[in-house]
């Protein structure tokens, strides 16, 4: 199973998708895609520990995805 952690202000939140799936692959995409658009940055997290990295396109095969919303300084 894939996982997406969403953080916002309103608390995070979590969307699972099967890789299997093309309909939950979709759903998942579609979700990464407008969180990009709004200024997001994403990471890949390794599920073995191994460190993760920014990633730039949607990859259903990541395991565990982290949304991170764009933080502004003032």
């Amino acid at each position: 199973m894939g996982e997406m952690a969403i953080m916002g202000i309103e608390g995070d939140k979590k969307e699972m998708w099967d890789p299997e799936s093309p309909v939950e692959v979709g759903t998942a995409k579609a979700t990464y895609d407008k969180l990009i658009a709004k200024g997001y940055k994403a990471f890949s997290v390794k599920k073995d520990g191994e460190k993760g990295k920014q990633i730039y396109e949607f990859d259903p095969d990541a395991g565990k995805i982290i949304l991170v919303p764009e933080i502004k300084g003032g």
